[in-house]
């Protein structure tokens, strides 16, 4: 199994709403992209300097299925809110059993 965590950080000017909306969008990811098992999307809670504001964590089979994710037209659709909402991302895919 693969483990892909995104941390994003948004412009301050993005408001609220449209944060909350861009959560919504990443959790619909689960339900439209057949390689997802697993997905969790959250708005951190620990507030410190080095903290990202949210979070999406998620699992798949394989590499091979994260490849088929990154190329899935929705999840090609949030990579243009990504960004246009986003300051700042990081990411990381790791196998776990």
């Amino acid at each position: 199994m693969i483990r892909h965590i995104v941390f994003f950080t948004f412009r301050p000017e993005v408001p609220v709403a449209e944060r909350e909306r861009f959560a919504d969008q990443l959790r619909r990811l689960k339900e439209t992209v057949p390689e997802v098992r697993e997905l969790t999307v959250a708005f951190d809670v620990g507030k410190k300097g080095n903290s990202f504001e949210l979070a999406l964590d998620s699992s798949f089979d394989s590499m091979e299925a994260v490849e088929a994710y990154a190329v899935h037209p929705d999840h090609v659709k949030i990579l243009d809110e990504v960004k246009r909402l986003c300051a700042a991302t990081a990411k990381v895919d790791y196998y776990y059993a």
